[in-house]
């Protein structure tokens, strides 16, 4: 078995990598093809099993990478000609016209209903496109839907134990800290939607009276006045830090999720929206969604005065994970059995 797995973003090396192990445990040759963007080589140094190559460099300051996109479809041919996978695996899919033209089956793992551009340059060209129950969009007879969040891949308690050691990399005892995560908006789905905006002042302020600040940005981009708060441990000790915090504020969806699924109870402000969010928080009330800074300002507030009982929200963690599945369970699961046939 031979399987091609495109990467995009740090996220999608987090959920293929478990699956990456069994495979080869298995036999199966592996390659995946990465991008030269925040941490993703840096991850892919720490995750040294994963036969990788970097396929591309994310333009900087550009929303719409077209010289990127080109460039990296032509490299995604180039490697499934060469490489000769039985099947092409990725999560944003958006170059399954490469495997397409070379008849080569693709899996399509998408989680974000709001990527218009990307699903209809995408999924035409896919063989199977993978979504959550929780997904709003119907998306044809191709879709195949799952009991799971993304982040399940990775953070199952079958695949994840939060390691103590990342607190003294921190300097930081657990719970004394909130961890802010910052996006860099320089995408083409980022375009006319927005987070803190000029209220993270207001948000760090707020927040530094009670605790210390943890600050995540995306690709290292940061106010010079915040910087001493910037995280600074080895990316795959990220999940490590979420694990222990009081209490998580983000404008990554990622995050938020990534945060829930640790039992962790997160504020998610972003004009974007996404199933897998609006479910937790319905369910669980491990994720605080907003559209607007202002309001989650209020709820900052509220947490600051009154912050969620960590009991509880493990509680609510559990039952989380006791509804849903390991996801990288289903996805070697699923590849096998396509294989199989």
């Amino acid at each position: 078995m031979r399987l091609l797995i495109e990467a995009h973003h740090p996220a999608h090396i987090h959920f293929f990598k478990h699956a990456i192990r069994i495979w080869q445990a298995g036999g199966a040759e592996v390659k995946l093809l990465g991008r030269d963007r925040d941490v993703m080589r840096r991850l892919l140094d720490a995750y040294d099993y994963i036969p990788s190559e970097i396929a591309s460099v994310q333009e900087k300051n550009s929303r719409f990478p077209l010289q990127e996109m080109f460039t990296r479809q032509l490299k995604v041919a180039q490697e499934a000609a060469q490489f000769a996978p039985d099947l092409v695996l990725s999560l944003m899919g958006s170059y399954t016209q490469a495997a397409a033209a070379l008849r080569i089956p693709s899996f399509v793992f998408t989680d974000s209903e709001f990527q218009h551009f990307n699903h209809r340059i995408a999924h035409p060209f896919a063989t199977r496109i993978y979504t959550p129950a929780c997904f709003w969009k119907d998306l044809g007879p191709k879709q195949r839907r799952y009991k799971g969040y993304h982040e399940l891949a990775f953070l199952h308690p079958n695949r994840f134990a939060p390691r103590e050691d990342v607190l003294t990399k921190l300097g930081m005892s657990k719970g004394e800290y909130v961890v802010v995560r910052v996006s860099a908006w320089d995408t083409l789905h980022d375009v006319g939607q927005s987070g803190f905006g000029s209220a993270l002042d207001e948000f760090m302020a707020a927040v530094l009276q009670h605790y210390r600040v943890v600050v995540v940005p995306e690709k290292g981009l940061l106010d010079p006045k915040y910087r001493r708060y910037q995280m600074n441990i080895p990316p795959d000790y990220y999940h490590d830090a979420l694990a222990f915090a009081r209490f998580v504020v983000t404008e990554g969806a990622s995050t938020a999720s990534e945060a829930a699924c640790l039992g962790v109870p997160a504020i998610y402000l972003n004009t974007t929206s996404r199933g897998y969010l609006d479910d937790i928080q319905s369910r669980y009330g491990l994720v605080s969604c907003h559209t607007h800074a202002r309001d989650a300002l209020n709820k900052v507030y509220s947490w600051l005065s009154e912050p969620p009982d960590p009991q509880d929200c493990q509680s609510r963690r559990q039952r989380l994970i006791d509804e849903h599945i390991d996801v990288t369970e289903f996805v070697v699961r699923e590849v096998q059995e396509f294989l199989s046939r």
